[in-house]
């Protein structure tokens, strides 16, 4: 788990710093209208990604407990070379990558018909030549199958806990979105060859991707063994996986739309600047979240005591970095804003810094519990429970921004991920058996260090930084020594090494959604 979440992390980071690198130079030799199109289509390339319709994401799954589900069902290898076994992974990942290509090449298609209205659109907010937009507009337009088909083999790979060779592919794509601009500056500035070289890269990741999950899964190149596979579990998944990835971003950027309608354009930075820099912590719970869905997956069924383990070593591990994240921003954390952005902004924001750690402490805590609920099919309770949270935050966003600007926008955020960490894990031990001790001391120290948090920002002060860092450093040390005392992480993968050949206990079901089983063979094992 350990190894598979830094190599996550080096995936994320090492792009990160290549685009702080690139950045500048690109600024400065495009200049600031070509560089405001281009972070536009980088957007839109971003936003397009989403389109996949939540496939990529429910394939990792689907095909995890497959592969799960072959370890401990005694499968013959007549039935998984004829795909008639769940093993046949191939048969599910092969038409949905297909599907997900063809999704890609009709939303490239659209783009390329309203290149020319895109064009007049960027043209008049940064002055770039029309001509210039439409055709950068085309190319991105050829990128945008070449990413949903990586990330339908991406899914694949990922399925299969392959996260080194994922991030390996994932650092040079990365890298090469934001360096290899920089190599065709020389000959040319126009955004045309700079979004040609980004292409290249994309189409560099797709080759590797697909090298790697077609020696993962030969069959993928191989219809005619696919067999026929039932999709409806798949496709029922990737609608709540959808719905999930479109009331996430809603309820993500909601808050700086109201504040905008509401206080001066100036005060929303206040608001806007600590809540960026803090969500780039989201990469750490992200990177182990992003390690344990598959394993989750595949675990679920054939070791349900494996998930108790997953949620112990993944929660408490997630409580330490953020209690010492949040002890860092109570310490030196309006020392950074003003070292950073000068003391008049400091003297502004830090409150609403200090704010959105609470938050963002939460927000880290239910990563994990939201990936176990997700990892066992039930994507729907996610996305209802934000369907349900959606308008409630929106109304208390409302009242609090209206009466106290970027401070109350900031407590609106982090109480709603306060209720929606507490609620994760309430919901999580009746979906997962086996979860509710460990559920329960997560969320009674999340509470603690949230109470010892908030109590230090009403007293204020050096004794209100006290009293918050007396709390913090009580909580943990009680995660620390349930890490140290319990070394469950060591534990996680134990199953999966066992003899494959040990049989699927008869009392333990196929995982079912709305009472559909939610994988391609369903229907032998409802």
């Amino acid at each position: 788990m350990l190894r598979n979440t830094l190599w996550n992390l080096l995936g994320e980071g090492l792009p990160m710093a290549a685009a702080l690198l690139s950045i500048p130079l690109l600024i400065s030799a495009v200049g600031m209208e070509r560089f405001g199109a281009l972070t536009l289509i980088w957007a839109l390339l971003g936003y397009l990604g989403v389109l996949d319709l939540g496939l990529g994401r429910s394939l990792v799954q689907v095909v995890a407990d497959r592969i799960g589900h072959a370890g401990g069902s005694g499968e013959t290898p007549e039935e998984t070379q004829a795909g008639q076994g769940s093993a046949n992974t191939a048969g599910i990942a092969g038409p949905a990558i297909a599907l997900m290509g063809a999704i890609g090449i009709l939303t490239g298609g659209a783009v390329a018909v309203g290149a020319g209205l895109l064009a007049d659109r960027f043209q008049l907010e940064t002055g770039t030549s029309p001509d210039e937009i439409r055709f950068s507009l085309l190319v991105a337009a050829a990128i945008v199958p070449v990413a949903l088909i990586s990330a339908g083999l991406r899914g694949v790979l990922e399925a299969h806990q392959r996260f080194r060779p994922i991030s390996l592919v994932r650092m040079t794509v990365g890298v090469l979105n934001y360096l290899s601009p920089l190599f065709v500056l020389p000959f040319s500035q126009s955004l045309v060859p700079v979004i040609a070289a980004i292409a290249v890269g994309r189409f560099i990741g797709l080759v590797g991707y697909g090298v790697l999950a077609v020696r993962q899964e030969p069959d993928l190149l191989r219809p005619a063994r696919w067999g026929r596979p039932s999709l409806r579990g798949l496709f029922t998944m990737s609608a709540w996986m959808m719905l999930n990835n479109l009331v996430g971003p809603a309820m993500l950027y909601a808050d700086r739309f109201i504040l905008l309608s509401l206080v001066p354009a100036a005060m929303v930075a206040f608001y806007t600047t600590p809540f960026e820099l803090l969500s780039r912590l989201m990469v750490i719970p992200g990177a182990l979240s992003l390690a344990l869905f598959p394993l989750a997956s595949s675990l679920f069924r054939r070791d349900p005591p494996a998930l108790g383990r997953i949620l112990d070593a993944g929660g408490h591990l997630t409580l330490a970095v953020f209690l010492v994240m949040q002890a860092a921003t109570i310490v030196g954390g309006e020392t950074a804003l003003e070292l950073w952005l000068g003391p008049a902004f400091a003297a502004n924001s830090a409150s609403v810094l200090s704010i959105l750690m609470l938050g963002v402490f939460f927000n880290a805590t239910a990563y994990v519990p939201n990936t176990l609920i997700q990892s066992v099919g039930r994507v729907d309770v996610t996305a209802r429970l934000q369907l349900a949270e959606l308008p409630v935050y929106l109304g208390v966003l409302w009242l609090l921004a209206e009466r106290y600007g970027a401070v109350g926008a900031a407590a609106a955020w982090s109480l709603r991920t306060a209720v929606d960490c507490g609620l994760l894990l309430v919901l999580l031990p009746r979906l997962a058996p086996g979860t509710g001790t460990v559920a329960l001391t997560i969320g009674l120290r999340a509470l603690l260090a949230g109470v010892a948090g908030l109590a230090g920002l009403l007293v204020g002060g050096p004794v209100g930084a006290a009293i918050s860092l007396t709390g913090l450093l009580a909580v943990g040390l009680g995660v620390a020594g349930r890490l140290l005392r319990t070394r469950s992480w060591e534990k996680l993968a134990a199953p999966l090494r066992k003899n494959r050949a040990v049989p699927l206990p008869a009392a333990l079901p196929a995982p079912r959604m709305n009472g559909q089983a939610i994988d391609g063979a369903a229907a032998d094992r409802s």
